[in-house]
């Protein structure tokens, strides 16, 4: 069986998914994959290919790892995986980048909703130029806005958690309000709900915030619930062991750079527009966010409210503008999207996935929805991809 290295980041939510994805393709073709996380040098590195003997390598490194030198590497049997090297390196490679201006995008948009003048950006704790790059992207789109930007800048690099904190209280205080929030991922944008707690910043009221990477585990764990831009690092993984099989047997004369954009953003309350403040409001979309699909009926979601039922339904469309029944049924759609965008799941289980009993009365609506089937849905889907 042939081998191939890959050299990854530290042991992380995207670097695991990059993982997932490349060993699919790996497993599709025959291919062993060896997962090495150190920094190399040139004799230890001939150590390690001359022991594997791999037929290429995917690189999936920083610029900060300055030890750790891509020009070791064979431009004909390296691929890059978000990646980056110098650019006189980054030049000879061929790659799989993430679509990094069409993620920020999506979460320009959803912070726009607000209609604020200012918007700030909190950088990751280290100057990555991932982090770097969204913040060009992010300061570009408010510029032809004419929006103001407010970037968070610490007192200096590495400074302790605590003394970060108190960086990012005093900043969100003299931010103007309301504001939106982009953080540069889902870690920086975990600190910054924390600052916004201690601070007494009201999120969204006064600052909508929102991630990139939607790592679930911390998504759902801040307070409030974390809005993330989605990125599809399984693809990027995947497509990276595909450019490789390519390199491989010859078949690219040429460096090639793909693109794999983000899946969409998952809206959760740290940026869920609301009309007017009701915190009843803001814990009965949290429910219908979690619960839609699993039969959740409106008087279920209404019964948070210390209320009647008719009052309940008033005070929840007042603050969000459209009614629960309508929050659910968007919630439902939302999730039969993402369920035909995946091949292996069967068509007739979409709408019991989604929370409905009858598949006739699921496809009603979501041609209603969408004006396609579900089956052309799927193939405008696979084309996209």
């Amino acid at each position: 069986m042939d081998t191939i290295l890959f050299f990854q980041r530290n042991d992380t939510y995207a670097a695991r998914l990059r993982l997932e994805g490349l060993s699919t393709f790996a497993r599709e073709i025959g291919w062993h994959v060896q997962v090495y996380a150190e920094r190399f040098d040139r004799a230890a590195l001939d150590e390690v290919l001359d022991f594997w003997r791999p037929v290429g390598t995917v690189l999936s490194v920083n610029d900060r790892q300055s030890e750790f030198d891509a020009s070791l590497f064979d431009p004909a049997r390296t691929v890059l995986l978000d990646c980056f090297p110098p650019r006189r390196i980054a030049r000879a490679f061929s790659g799989v980048f993430t679509d990094s201006p069409a993620a920020v995008e999506l979460a320009a948009r959803e912070l726009a909703a607000k209609d604020c003048r200012d918007y700030g950006f909190v950088p990751w704790s280290v100057p990555y130029a991932w982090s770097e790059n969204r913040l060009n992207h992010f300061a570009s789109l408010l510029a032809r806005l004419h929006r103001r930007l407010h970037v968070f800048a610490p007192s200096r690099e590495g400074l302790a958690v605590k003394e970060t904190q108190r960086e990012l209280i005093a900043w969100l205080r003299a931010l103007p309000k309301p504001c939106g929030i982009l953080a540069a991922n889902d870690r920086a944008a975990d600190n910054l709900l924390t600052a916004c707690l201690l601070a007494h910043v009201s999120v969204p009221f006064e600052c909508a915030v929102v991630g990139v990477d939607d790592e679930v585990t911390v998504c759902e764990g801040t307070n409030p619930t974390l809005s993330s831009v989605r990125l599809d690092f399984k693809e990027s993984g995947y497509r990276a062991g595909a450019l490789l099989a390519e390199l491989v047997a010859g078949r690219l004369a040429a460096r090639t750079a793909v693109t794999v954009p983000p899946l969409g953003l998952v809206r959760r309350n740290s940026s869920r527009t609301f009309l007017r403040t009701d915190r009843f409001a803001l814990t009965a979309s949290e429910v219908i966010r979690a619960k839609a699909c699993d039969g959740l009926a409106a008087r279920d979601v209404l019964a948070v409210f210390p209320c009647s039922r008719r009052l309940a339904e008033i005070r929840f469309r007042n603050a969000t503008g459209h009614s629960v029944l309508d929050e659910i049924r968007a919630v439902r759609l939302e999730r039969a999207k993402k369920l035909l965008r995946n091949p292996q799941c069967d068509l007739a289980a979409v709408a019991n996935l989604c929370g409905y009993a009858s598949t006739p009365t699921f496809a009603r609506i979501f041609k209603a929805a969408t004006g396609m089937t579900m089956s052309a849905y799927r193939r405008a889907a696979r084309t996209a991809r």
